[in-house]
């Protein structure tokens, strides 16, 4: 991976900073607790997050390295960020227990050092890790944003274009096409009846949409197997 060396202007929260060039970075494998905007509350561990990463990073010179997919729909720069030591920020968080990995291909390259860091925390019940994941069940109305669900897988279908997995009847896991190759084949039909874990962006579908289908209230995609994984029943 080609690196290139930067100054550190400002750490905006736990996966975000700016250089002092004026680009935005987002951390590529890790999504850190949302700070407090757009009225909003401040989730819980943002502020540690944040703190870590400030201090981490101190006020060296960086290096960073440009992810395949180089900008996200924000137009930020995707990055691996590391210190002049050659240490990573998201590692480092994901070790802590202050950020759960996130897998978006094409930006694949670490993922599997990064999964390896997020194991040690959870075993160690670091940081997120001292609070087990949300039921499906105890989603509220109107509930989105980035979550780590659990519950049973009660259907799997497949249409043209997507595979569905529905959990529980509230949540609809939709793997796409273009990412089926990075799914072992005849995953989607072994996950039946099994206790899911998933992670990514929680949509909550409205009245309206939902009463064209009979898809469950919420969607959430799904676009690499490290994003999903089956866990004991409770």
């Amino acid at each position: 991976m080609p690196l290139q060396s930067v100054r550190l202007a400002k750490v905006l929260d736990g996966d975000t900073i700016t250089l002092d060039d004026g680009r935005h970075v987002r951390l590529i494998g890790v999504n850190t607790p949302e700070r407090a905007h757009y009225g909003r509350r401040e989730e819980a561990g943002a502020g540690d997050a944040t703190r870590f990463a400030q201090r981490f990073l101190g006020q060296g010179p960086l290096r960073i390295g440009i992810g395949q997919d180089p900008q996200d729909h924000y137009k930020r720069t995707l990055a691996h960020v590391f210190r002049a030591d050659g240490r990573s920020l998201e590692e480092a968080l994901l070790d802590a227990g202050l950020a759960l990995q996130i897998v978006f291909p094409p930006n694949l390259s670490l993922a599997a050092c990064f999964h390896a860091a997020e194991e040690r925390a959870r075993k160690a019940r670091r940081g997120l890790w001292s609070e087990a994941a949300l039921r499906v069940s105890g989603l509220r109305e109107g509930e989105q944003g980035f979550r780590l669900l659990q519950g049973r897988v009660t259907r799997v279908a497949r249409a043209r274009s997507s595979w569905w997995i529905e959990l529980e009847g509230r949540v609809s896991l939709r793997v796409d096409r273009s990412e089926w190759k990075h799914f072992p084949a005849g995953m989607p039909e072994s996950l039946r009846d099994q206790t899911l874990e998933a992670r990514g962006w929680l949509v909550w579908r409205s009245a309206k949409a939902r009463n064209k289908d009979s898809f469950p209230p919420w969607t959430l995609r799904v676009r690499h197997p490290l994003a999903i994984a089956v866990r004991p029943s409770a």
